[in-house]
């Protein structure tokens, strides 16, 4: 395993990279000129507060600073800041799709934990014709101190879904001096944007509160041309508050938070794949992108994905003195919404088929009008409680967690005309209801002790009980509605896991620091709820083990920082998502999936091994007190090692093959951002400031068969404005050179009038720009 570390380390692109590629950590950092950047960053990842420069963990932060210039109201914000990590959105608001050092999702729960003040928020989602990783809502915040990007497993602290990682979203305490933020933008296609929150005591100096409120609405960059609905709107409105309280070794905060999210139907369309042969790569560029193309039915206006958020959070801590501290942090989080967009994809909004008497009539020979249509709703509650010593050279904690999810949806999806009583609208449609019930028990403990005062050792361990409880309607003809509309199958199983991660830390001078790390992740099996066949329900649970190397340090008084890092992991049992074609392609239907009456069905299937090598490397600048340059460079090796599977397209027999050597889809194997920022006194206490970023990816494949790749991109962002002590005023361009080359492409099936080779594309974001105004008081 070492061998293979070293390998990695070797790799000839690192090397020219190490000397030119900034970090992404540091470039969050706004500090003054010739002060510390690493040693002064402070991260919470190991739930108490440790300095970056120190912390044997590889992590990305964004500064509170840049949350506010920038506007960072959603994951795409944090990953164009972050390599290694990407989040790709796909044919609905709710298809979403987080990866992170190659270890990447098609379908089912995240591989990557979204934390909210310590509590884990991450979705799921039960749909087989779409697929993707459930309504994440990561935006439901307000007055972030920072987001922090957590790289490799941290069951330990973080818990069950942190297989590849976490984000951490970090929100501001209270405060005891009475103060707050205003943050107010405008730009183009609609784009408004308020933010604020006020803080200060109110029982002296023991109790502290801050309430906050935002808003946010954007009329999308693409318009349907039927009706001139935002195809990617949104509008977004919510209100939160904490209360700190502070008595003795007492500390508590309670926080609570609504947000109500509407986000309008995606912006994409169906191609056809012009390379049909068996290893034909189709390639998606700029060019292939036709933004008039970008439409679907207007017979009325679809929902997209409307959503509520409920959110509260109970964090407790008492400190005992002579170093024993008692932590009790427990979170429930509400989501309910409703999912509705046109799932074929075209403007047709009168359907055309084949009377077939008795009041059905086939439309997937001519034309369909599909609507795809969910209620969703996830509840979570959980709890965790743990003991922590710090005793000078032996830090220890121990603990336990507890955690409840229920998650159901509903589908009143439908064919408009397939049978008289199926019009646009869900009244007469009747609900088919699917459950996901999760439950997770977990024991916890670490240990770190200084072997000398430059040498530390740490070993984790954490021990996962996981139950499964799934219910689906599964004989429901998806066409004419037909069959029984009820509840016909349940499964429940469980899942154990030992989670063990050791690490070391050599701090060979006070500027430079070395790590070394090996951890564990786990991510629990389940059951594929659509209409395959029963012995094709049950998957497996999968596994990561994960090495790490790394070294970071500063020179020149803290105005040159630097961080590198090489991993390897070795990955087995992956959850991979395939399909099968059901009775109403001309495919099928296949043995997969005998009775479906679906076009093309999901579902989850366990790939033997996979591997991802990778290399992070980074470095932070001042050269002068007026002049920061920052940015990083990640290479992702993330390569299937055994992998026989169905080669359901274009063989409609689905005949097995080998995918062994295939790249992990969605991964590109180059990214990089970089960031240059010039600040300088203008007059008096007016400063003005100019700073441009950039952010690159490679080119990726769309699916494991490694037969759709989407083209390398490049975006350049930039920011103008004026400081003025408590004040900033800016003005932006996003995208610069108007880059349109797609971001996700994921299979259509043959869904009429898609082809039997349909490629859906989502609609890139445009150049756009505006104004921001953030007052601090």
């Amino acid at each position: 395993m070492i061998g293979k570390l070293l390998q990695t380390c070797s790799l000839g692109s690192m090397a020219a990279a190490a000397l030119l590629a900034p970090s992404a950590q540091a470039q969050e950092q706004e500090r003054p000129a010739g002060a510390s950047a690493g040693g002064d960053i402070v991260v919470t990842a190991r739930r108490r507060e440790e300095s970056l420069q120190d912390i044997p963990v590889a992590i990305n932060v964004v500064s509170q600073d840049t949350i506010a210039r920038k506007g960072v109201r959603d994951m795409n914000s944090v990953a164009a800041m972050t390599p290694g990590l990407q989040f790709d959105t796909g044919a609905s608001p709710a298809d979403i799709r987080p990866s992170l050092r190659g270890i990447a999702l098609i379908e089912g729960r995240s591989n990557v934990a979204m934390i909210v003040d310590g509590i884990d928020t991450t979705g799921v989602s039960l749909n087989t014709t779409v697929g993707g990783g459930g309504n994440q809502n990561a935006t439901a915040l307000m007055d972030i101190a920072r987001i922090e990007v957590v790289k490799g497993p941290q069951t330990v602290y973080f818990g069950r879904s942190a297989f590849a990682g976490a984000i951490s979203f970090v929100s501001k305490d209270p405060e005891f001096t009475p103060g707050g933020t205003f943050n107010f933008g405008l730009g183009a296609y609609g784009q408004q944007e308020a933010t604020a929150h006020v803080t200060g005591p109110v029982i002296g100096d023991v109790v502290a509160a801050k309430l906050s409120a935002t808003y946010s609405n954007f009329s999308g960059f693409y318009k349907n041309p039927g009706n001139g609905q935002g195809l990617d709107a949104s509008r977004n409105y919510g209100v939160g508050g904490t209360v700190l309280i502070e008595s003795g070794g007492f500390t508590g905060k309670i926080r609570g938070s609504y947000l109500n999210s509407n986000a309008g139907p995606g912006a994409g369309y169906v191609i056809q794949r012009p390379d049909t042969s068996l290893y034909g790569v189709n390639t998606i560029t700029e060019e292939t992108f036709d933004p008039d193309e970008v439409n679907m039915s207007s017979d009325h206006r679809y929902a997209g994905n409307n959503s509520e958020t409920y959110r509260g959070v109970l964090d407790l801590e008492y400190d005992f003195g002579n170093g024993f501290v008692l932590n009790s942090l427990s979170g429930y989080n509400r989501t309910k919404g409703r999912l509705e967009f046109d799932f074929d994809k075209e403007p047709q909004n009168e359907p055309q088929g084949v009377d077939l008497g008795g009041g059905l009539v086939n439309c997937l020979s001519m034309v369909c009008v599909g609507i795809f249509d969910f209620d969703n709703d996830l509840q979570q509650i959980s709890s965790d409680l743990r003991l922590s010593y710090d005793g000078g050279p032996i830090r220890a904690m121990v603990g336990g967690y507890v955690f409840d999810e229920n998650y159901e949806e509903v589908d009143y999806s439908r064919f408009l005309g397939a049978r008289p009583f199926i019009t646009s609208t869900r009244a007469d449609i009747p609900g088919r209801v699917n459950r996901l019930n999760t439950n997770t028990y977990s024991g916890f403990g670490s240990v770190e002790f200084d072997l000398s005062r430059a040498l530390t050792v740490t070993g984790e361990l954490r021990y996962n009980h996981e139950v499964i409880s799934a219910a689906a309607t599964t004989g429901v003809n998806l066409l004419f509605l037909t069959g029984a509309n009820e509840i016909d199958f349940r499964g429940k199983t469980s899942f154990d896991a030992w989670l063990p991660r050791v690490s070391a830390a050599w701090k060979v001078s006070p500027d430079l620091n070395i790590y070394a790390s090996a951890a564990k992740g786990s991510k629990p099996g389940g059951f594929n709820t659509g209409q395959v066949r029963d012995d094709l329900r049950p998957f497996g649970q999968e596994s990561i083990w994960t090495y790490e190397l790394g070294v970071k340090g500063s020179l020149l008084n803290g105005d040159l920082n630097f961080e590198a890092d090489v991993y390897y992991s070795d990955w087995s049992d992956l959850q991979v998502t395939t399909v099968c074609y059901g009775s109403l392609s001309a495919q099928g239907p296949e043995p997969e999936c005998p009775n479906s009456s679906a076009v093309t069905l999901n579902y989850i299937i366990n790939a033997e091994k996979a591997e991802v090598k990778g290399a992070e490397l980074g470095v932070n600048a001042t050269p002068f007190h007026w002049l920061r340059l920052s940015g990083s460079y990640a290479y992702t090796d993330s390569k299937f090692k055994d992998f026989a599977a169905r080669d359901v397209f274009p063989s409609p027999a689905g005949v097995d093959r080998q995918f062994g050597g295939n790249r992990v889809p969605l991964v590109p194997r180059h990214s990089a951002t970089g960031m240059v920022h010039i600040e300088a006194p203008l007059s008096g206490e007016l400063d003005g400031f100019i700073e441009g970023t950039g952010n690159y990816r490679s080119s990726r494949f769309a699916r494991f068969d490694n037969r759709v790749k989407l083209d390398q991109k490049f975006t350049a962002d930039a920011q103008i404005g004026l400081k003025g002590g408590s004040w900033t005023a800016l003005v932006y361009v996003n995208n610069i050179f108007n880059d349109l080359t797609p971001d996700f492409s994921r299979f259509w099936g043959s869904f009429n009038p898609s082809t039997s080779n349909g490629e859906y594309i989502t609609a890139p974001a445009r150049r756009t720009g505006g104004i921001r105004f953030i007052k601090n008081f």
